[in-house]
């Protein structure tokens, strides 16, 4: 899902906000940390099972003549013993590492917090710091599938070690994006409890949690690093439907405040679209389409919809409203007839 992001004016000044460069080095200071743990993880795992498997050779290549011998029980031993002791560690590490990621994300917010001399009594401080979190889970973005680079001689590896290390480190960047967002949200309910009408601060704080929503929706890597089974699990499934329910609520708020702003419903349509809800979407952009009834992309997206969703009738409709305004968008709207089968017969294939 390609993330919403929201064009409100705020009365923030951008100035203000912790970008770049000084924000950016706060981050370059903060990535090579991340790396680290997550290599530091990656070398015990491998350690372990490369010692397991040297082990578990040596039995089987020694077999015929430790059967002979007490060594025998002696080698047994030994190869439980590295196995145990792999998957105590290995429970330990993997209890640990969401503290090491809070500490983590602690030292990042407290370095932006110093940076701009935080005030929890400035509305501006809320903004900026939640616009740090969120800049920080963006630099992760598909990192999982570039923590490892091989020399220059073995490029043709690269693809290879893209895939393995997307499947061993997705988990770990996409939590560490979650308790990132997460703050982001944090420091924007923050300003609503200080603005709480301010149709801006609302703005934002929808915004923040589409952002959240797009880490539980479809898998953002591209074609060349298969998701791992995880990025599927119910339980994202769940928290994304969470989030989005949110995010709507937010602009309801919004719509309630004007509920004749051709802004706020294009919004409402944006994000319903984002979520995947294109029902709500319709709906909104029916109403855009009121306030704004000689508005050819609000027309075009509209009749798109309704062909997508097999409303042909409705979108024939719009198709003739549109012919009136623009020849070439109704023939562009028109080539969506039918969308509905073609997506019907993927699905079932």
């Amino acid at each position: 899902m390609t993330s919403t992001m929201i064009e409100n004016e705020s009365s923030i000044p951008a100035d203000h906000c912790v970008y770049s460069p000084s924000l950016n080095q706060i981050i370059q200071t903060i990535l090579p940390q991340f790396d680290r743990l997550l290599h530091s993880y990656a070398l015990f795992n491998a350690l372990f099972l490369t010692i397991g498997a040297f082990e578990f050779c040596l039995l089987l290549f020694f077999f015929t003549f430790l059967m002979q011998s007490a060594i025998l029980a002696f080698t047994l031993a030994v190869l439980f013993l590295t196995f145990f002791s792999y998957f105590i560690l290995r429970m330990y590490f993997q209890t640990r590492k969401p503290e090491q990621f809070e500490e983590l994300k602690d030292l990042y917010v407290s370095a932006c917090k110093t940076h701009i001399q935080y005030d929890t009594k400035t509305p501006e401080h809320h903004l900026e710091l939640a616009h740090a979190c969120a800049k920080l889970a963006g630099s992760l973005q598909n990192r999982e599938a570039n923590l490892y680079q091989p020399p220059e001689w073995l490029k043709w590896l690269t693809p290879y070690l893209g895939r393995i290390s997307s499947w061993c480190h997705w988990y770990d960047v996409h939590h560490m994006q979650e308790i990132l967002h997460q703050e982001a949200i944090k420091e924007h309910i923050n300003l609503v409890k200080r603005e709480p009408t301010s149709m801006a601060v609302h703005a934002a704080l929808a915004n923040a949690y589409i952002m959240l929503s797009g880490l539980y929706s479809e898998p953002h890597q591209d074609e060349e690093h298969a998701a791992p089974a995880a990025r599927y699990a119910p339980m994202l499934q769940q928290k994304f439907r969470q989030t989005a329910e949110r995010a709507i609520e937010e602009f309801k708020i919004l719509n309630s405040f004007a509920p004749d702003d051709p802004w706020v419903h294009a919004q409402l349509a944006y994000s319903y679209r984002d979520l995947k809800m294109p029902l709500e979407e319709i709906r909104a952009y029916e109403i855009l389409l009121k306030l704004n009834p000689d508005d050819k992309d609000t027309l075009f997206k509209l009749g798109t919809r309704y062909f997508q969703q097999g409303m042909n009738a409705q979108g024939l409709k719009i198709y003739e409203q549109l012919r009136r305004f623009d020849s070439k968008r109704a023939n562009d709207l028109i080539s969506f007839y039918g969308a509905v089968s073609t997506i019907q017969a993927s699905g079932n294939g």
